[in-house]
């Protein structure tokens, strides 16, 4: 798990002058834009959908077996990320690393090695999921084992399909061609899912059919990024030259080195981000699991923003520490922190100030109940969100083993808490779990960026606008709350003001929203 290897050819790379070094940067700068905004759209839409795809199951199917599939769709998350053992984050880093360097001699073969060892694994957990559903679905949930395993059967035969349509998915971003994930994963797959739960629901769908209709859309994702990897083969793979023993970053043993970690950390990050619905659900029934997850939903809307912009940046982050250009890499995490904190926490700071108002609206009266646990979850992402990218730092530089190290100790965090907390506070209980895990992971990357790459996400700029935005939507929005009677109309009129003012302020800022060192 060792990074020296890394270290070792970054040294070996010649520094570029200062002036390349600035042109480079803002070039990133520039592309991370152009294909963020486009990412951001398409991120915009399937976080729509999958808000409204909870919506959806809460409202057409009875809590047990909405509680239910949120808990099996989470266990077949974690696992996706377990078959996948960090490939498509390798693909990624090593092809816009080879691509960075000149070096793509090794891509063909370095694609194949990782898919096939990725899908196998993926054959051998849908054969488990296959053989022990019943086992799995008694210790998830007892009341409902037998629709329960039907549904794990159905995920479990859809997890080849998912793992193959993601790996494909992150060859097209390795090669910095960000088109087929904004299109077909942001917007074709998650409209899909809403059409055909939708669909089931309304012909009175069981809970089989319920699962069917949520894994279905990605034999289309699957089908369509592999029609796309034929038509743009040639394109694609253009500048690959013959494998040679001076194509350092080709070399398989180095790939896997970099990609096991970070399967294990992308395993331990799904199940950070998944294992507190299905210690809910174990702990205090499918009811509250669906409580939660419908709290958690809301934060997809916050999220899609940071998500989006951080997806497109990797391979330019990659590239500019390929060539040791430390200052650039430095632009660029500025510069990623100050939009992810101008367009997420506004949405996360108005999560806690009408918690109880969304809660009811879009679920209802009785999901009320998890507005502290929507405040507790807003209030961490805010405090990602504040620290910028810097587990992506980490492994675009090839510290994967660091970032195993982080994931690990927040899900263990995550999962002591859980249990100790969830018997007591239910879900809220979760949500303070979760909340530690976040700071924890954070904190830990933060250190270790600063130690390793000296490099900061904090900005004069950034500074300005988290105090700009605490004061629009914080404080000024409290105060009208507190002045005006509560009901959804003053609530949504409340929010347009807010928006209205915090837009011109961007506006007369403008200048600002693009850092130039």
């Amino acid at each position: 798990m060792s990074t020296g290897s890394d270290l070792t050819k970054n040294q070996e790379t010649p520094t570029p002058a200062p002036g390349v070094h600035q042109a480079d940067a803002h070039h990133a700068v520039k592309r991370i834009a152009r294909a963020g905004s486009a990412n951001l759209l398409g991120a915009g839409l399937s976080a729509v959908a999958n808000f409204v795809l909870v919506i959806l199951i809460t409202r057409l199917w009875d809590a047990t077996t909405a509680g239910t599939l949120f808990a099996l769709t989470s266990l077949f998350l974690i696992a996706l990320a377990l078959s996948q053992l960090g490939v498509d984050q390798g693909l990624i880093r090593f092809l816009a690393w080879n691509a960075g360097r000149g070096q793509s001699g090794g891509n063909r073969r370095m694609i194949l090695s990782g898919i096939l060892v990725a899908l196998s694994l993926a054959l051998v957990i849908m054969a488990l999921g296959v053989v022990f559903a019943s086992q799995v679905a008694q210790f998830l949930v007892d009341a409902a084992s037998v629709q329960a395993a039907e549904m794990l059967t159905v995920l479990a035969w859809a997890l080849p399909v998912a793992a193959t349509y993601e790996l494909f998915l992150a060859v097209t971003r390795g090669l910095s061609k960000m088109k087929p994930t904004i299109v077909i994963e942001r917007m074709v797959r998650p409209v899909l899912q809403v059409l055909a739960v939708l669909a089931v629901g309304l012909i009175g769908g069981n809970a089989t059919t319920l699962a069917l209709a949520w894994s279905a859309p990605y034999a289309v994702g699957l089908c369509s990024v592999a029609a796309w990897l034929v038509v743009h083969r040639h394109a694609l793979f253009r500048s690959d030259q013959a494998v040679t023993a001076t194509s350092p970053r080709g070399d398989i043993r180095e790939f896997w080195r970099f990609t096991i970690p970070r399967g294990l950390a992308r395993l331990a990050q799904v199940g950070l981000q998944r294992s507190d619905i299905i210690l809910v659900t174990i702990i205090s029934g499918p009811a509250i699991a669906t409580l939660y997850t419908a709290v958690s939903r809301f934060l997809a809307l916050g999220q899609l923003a940071t998500a989006a912009i951080q997806q497109v940046s990797e391979p330019q982050v990659a590239k500019l520490l390929s060539r040791n250009n430390h200052d650039g890499a430095r632009l660029v995490t500025r510069q990623l922190t100050l939009w992810s904190v101008i367009l997420a926490t506004p949405i996360y700071i108005t999560f806690v100030v009408f918690a109880d108002v969304l809660l009811s609206t879009f679920f209802g009266e009785s999901y009320v109940a998890g507005a502290d646990s929507l405040r507790i979850l807003a209030l961490a992402m805010l405090f990602a969100a504040a620290m910028g990218p810097m587990d992506m730092l980490l492994l675009m530089a090839g510290r994967s083993s660091l970032s195993l190290i982080n994931t690990i100790c927040a899900l263990i965090v995550d999962v002591v808490a859980c249990l100790l907390l969830i018997p007591i506070w239910g879900a809220t209980g979760a949500a303070v779990a979760w909340m530690g895990a976040i700071i924890v992971k954070n904190v830990l990357c933060y250190l270790q960026v600063q130690r390793t790459l000296a490099i900061s996400p904090f900005s004069r700029q950034g500074a300005i606008a988290i105090t700009a935005i605490f004061v629009i939507f914080f404080i000024l929005t409290s105060l009208a709350r507190w002045v005006f009677a509560e009901n959804l109309m003053t609530d949504l009129l409340i929010v347009s003001g807010a928006t209205l003012i915090y837009a011109s302020c961007l506006w007369w800022r403008r200048d600002g929203l693009i850092l130039k060192s």
